[in-house]
């Protein structure tokens, strides 16, 4: 009998489960860039203070991400990972919310606290949210369902863009409310998800992708049939993960494409307000635009990815993103340029993250996925964290954040990045090539 290539249904729910839970994550991230002018007003700060904000949060996100994803690692894996995951998850949510409360979160000090307790779990709740959508892939569609994932953001951060403006339209600038909504959303989302996900749906995802002749995660390893608990899984150690060339270079490639993302996100409402003259929910608004094209890229990119590569796509991706950095600047002349250089810089601006995972995750066995994982997510939030800081020391050397000049200077620091991006790609797959090369390896 034929088999046919249907996908299993198992894959398609669990990917919309964790495409709202990751929806959520990333909205509690892009918060603070749409309240920036708000958070400026409100706290008497200049843009480099501001910058601060993203730092603390950053560096909270590469602090908890090799070490909570190590733990999530050790527990239950297949339907069981949801246990550990939605622990963190939960985490990260209750903090996000904890910074609307203004009694406990009234000064800049207690705002900058639980951002960096927000980050902490924000990262490894990721690294749990896309290993629980590959566990529940097929491994020859790893690439465009990773990629679908990761279009939450910025689709659902565009989404959550318009959610924002509506808000802070009706209740007249009211910023605090808006950590509120996201979190209660997402609480909903994990507990009937949480009832879902049952090990004899598992078992059920593995043995229609034996019978539709698909490759599951464990069947990949001949490991299928085994028990996934926690006991049961070898462990891989996380020197082994890190020597690894291929997701220690990803880490690098991560930091790089990252912090050009974060960097440019704390640029452009900025721009948008003090250079172009807009108001600050107008520039909340279409400061957003990007997500267009940005989860289009990721779709159409994570397949490439399964077809062509993860090299090519990357090489492509930092070709592509340095180019749009470069002419970025054509923002000064107007709406049509604001709204043209986001769309093209957003074709290639979030396809790079899941790309970068399948990366890490296809160059190691199911023992150390999540912990290559963890570490590529290491790399990716170190950007998070040093990008608005600089991008703001950048704005200030140039005159401040009333005065174009930084700006400029900050967009040649991004082209500088992905141009040191597409060299490690280059490089580290000829390394990684080469070994594979060698007697033993």
């Amino acid at each position: 009998m034929t088999k046919t290539r249907k996908l299993p249904k198992e894959t398609i729910i669990a990917l919309i489960f964790m495409y709202l839970i990751f929806a959520v994550n990333a909205n509690g991230r892009e918060l603070i860039n749409r309240v920036l002018p708000y958070l400026a007003d409100e706290f008497h700060v200049d843009a480099a203070q501001l910058g601060i904000i993203g730092t603390v949060a950053g560096i909270g996100m590469f602090i908890g991400s090799i070490p909570i994803s190590r733990w999530v690692e050790n527990g239950d894996r297949g339907a069981g990972i949801k246990k550990r995951t939605m622990i963190v998850s939960v985490i990260y949510m209750i903090f996000i919310f904890v910074c609307g409360v203004n009694p406990i979160c009234g000064s800049l000090a207690m705002f900058i606290l639980w951002q960096g307790l927000r980050g902490l779990f924000s990262s490894p709740g990721e690294v749990g949210e896309v290993n629980t959508v590959a566990e529940w892939c097929p491994m020859e569609r790893n690439g465009a369902f990773l990629g679908l994932h990761h279009t939450a953001y910025p689709w659902g951060t565009m989404i959550g863009g318009f959610i924002i403006t509506g808000i802070l339209t009706v209740t007249n600038g009211n910023w605090h409310l808006l950590f509120f909504v996201f979190p209660i959303f997402g609480v909903i989302v994990m507990l009937i998800y949480l009832k879902w996900a049952t090990p004899e749906r598992y078992a059920n995802f593995e043995k229609t992708c034996d019978e539709r002749g698909w490759t599951s995660p464990r069947a990949a390893e001949g490991k299928a049939d085994e028990a996934i608990e926690a006991a049961e899984i070898e462990k891989m150690p996380m020197g082994q993960v890190v020597k690894n060339i291929t997701v220690f270079s990803s880490a690098i490639i991560g930091f790089c494409f990252m912090f050009c993302y974060v960097g440019l996100m704390f640029w452009l409402p900025l721009f948008l307000t003090n250079i172009a003259g807009i108001s600050f929910a107008t520039a909340a608004s279409i400061s957003v635009l990007y997500a267009i094209t940005g989860g289009l890229g990721q779709i159409v990119w994570g397949r490439l990815s399964d077809k062509l590569g993860v090299t090519k796509v990357i090489v492509i991706c930092s070709i592509w993103l340095a180019v749009s950095f470069a002419f970025f600047r054509l923002v000064v002349l107007g709406m049509v340029f604001i709204i043209v250089m986001q769309l093209i810089l957003g074709c290639a601006s979030n396809a790079v993250y899941p790309v970068l995972y399948k990366r890490a995750q296809d160059a190691v066995p199911f023992a150390g996925k999540v912990s290559a994982l963890g570490f590529c997510v290491f790399g990716i939030f170190i950007g998070s964290a040093v990008a608005t800081v600089i991008t703001g020391a950048c704005i200030k050397a140039g005159g401040g954040y009333t005065e174009v000049g930084g700006y400029n200077f900050a967009l040649i620091v991004f082209v500088v990045l992905c141009l040191v991006a597409l060299f490690t790609t280059l490089i580290s797959n000829k390394v990684a090539k080469k070994k594979e090369s060698l007697p033993n390896n």
